[in-house]
This record gives structure tokens, C-alpha cells and sequence, in this order.
């Protein structure tokens, strides 16, 4: 609860800035109460400190971030060691050639599913250094999936805050085009990741 309320009131006091560096933490794989940090940085945006937008991008962005200084480090610290005590993990050289044609083939999905799904998140963060997949690929993939993420904790933390605060979107003074132009920015922005999910199934599952 402590460590709850410190993230909580790291965002309601520094905003942007502590969204992005917990949330690079939380892309290195390293667990955390990060659903706080959204709902934190979504009731800001309720009273209108805060922009939906820019908290979607600051917490895929730094979300990525994280990805990228772990791939790093298994890249060049992590692979060594893997091929130097893995005899102790029982990762043999066998199961190291398969990890890394697994991932060169398929390794832009387990990122993504990883990063969606949650519990093999941390192994394929860790594993896509270790196998050393094309870091393009990963880049992509898993901002592809950061993004996502991101945008999925925003609006459910949005809708939660402006039920504790009792803040109706629908007011007079919110003219009726503003919600038709979400709703169907919205459903527009579910089509486009649907279109990607079928577009990466077809290029790396078949």
C-alpha cells in the first residue's frame, strides 16, 4: 500500500516525468503496481490537468524505453553469461539455438502477445536480447504493443476517475459532436489494431 501511495502522488506531483521513468522501469520486466500510475495520471486528466493523449504516449514511450535498456543488457551482458552458466539454469546449447530461431522467426509476436497477456511478459523482454532478434523488429513490435497497453489502462483508469469524482463527460456545456468524434475515433483505433494483430499473424505464424 505504501509503495501505492508513493506512485500515486509521484504523478499528482510530477506528472509527466514520473509517468515516463516508472513506467521505463516497468518496461525493463521489473514488476510493479503500475495500474496506480494510470489511474493517477487519468484523474488529473478528469480535472483537466492532464492530457489523455499525451499520457497514452509518455507511458507507451517510456514503456519502450524500458524495453530497449533491457534488450541491451541481455544483448551484451545477458548472452555471455546464459552461454557460460546455462549448463546451471539446464539451458543447453541445444535449447539457446532453439530460443534463437524462435525468436528470429516469431519473436515480434511473443513480444507483442507478451506485452498484452502480462505473464510471459518479463521472458520475452529478456529472451529477444539474450537471442539477439533484429532490434528493429523488436523496437517495433513492442511499441506496437506499449501502445496498446497503454491506451487500454488510460481509458478504463479515465472511466473509473470520473465515476469516483462523479464528473459527467455528457454535460451541456460539452457540445454533442465531441463525443460522436471520440466514439468514432475510437472504434477507428480498434480496426487499425485489429488490422495489425491479423497483418502479424499472417507474417510471422504462417
Amino acid at each position: 500500500m505504501e509503495s501505492q501511495s508513493f506512485l500515486y502522488n509521484a504523478v499528482v506531483n510530477y506528472g509527466y516525468i514520473a509517468l515516463f521513468l516508472v513506467l521505463a522501469y516497468e518496461g525493463t520486466g521489473l514488476p510493479g503496481p503500475v495500474e496506480i500510475l494510470f489511474f493517477a495520471a487519468a484523474y488529473l486528466a478528469v480535472k483537466g490537468e492532464m492530457n489523455l493523449v499525451a499520457i497514452v504516449l509518455v507511458a507507451a514511450l517510456g514503456n519502450v524505453t524500458g524495453n530497449v535498456i533491457a534488450y541491451l543488457v541481455g544483448y551484451y551482458k545477458g548472452r555471455p553469461v546464459v552461454e557460460k552458466y546455462g549448463k546451471y539454469l539446464k539451458i543447453t546449447v541445444k535449447d539457446l539455438e532453439a530460443m534463437d530461431k524462435w525468436f528470429a522467426k516469431y519473436g515480434g509476436f511473443t513480444v507483442l502477445l507478451g506485452r498484452l497477456v502480462g505473464l510471459p511478459r518479463t521472458p520475452a523482454i529478456w529472451a529477444s536480447g539474450i537471442t539477439r532478434m533484429n532490434f528493429t523488429v523488436y523496437v517495433i513490435f513492442s511499441a506496437i504493443a506499449d501502445l496498446i497497453w497503454s491506451s487500454f489502462w488510460t481509458l478504463i483508469s479515465y472511466l473509473a476517475a470520473k465515476q469516483l469524482i462523479k464528473v459527467d463527460f455528457l454535460t451541456k456545456s460539452q457540445p454533442l459532436w465531441v463525443y460522436f468524434v471520440s466514439t468514432i475515433g475510437f472504434i477507428i483505433f480498434l480496426y487499425v489494431v485489429w488490422r495489425v494483430v491479423l497483418w502479424m499473424k499472417e507474417r510471422y505464424l504462417t
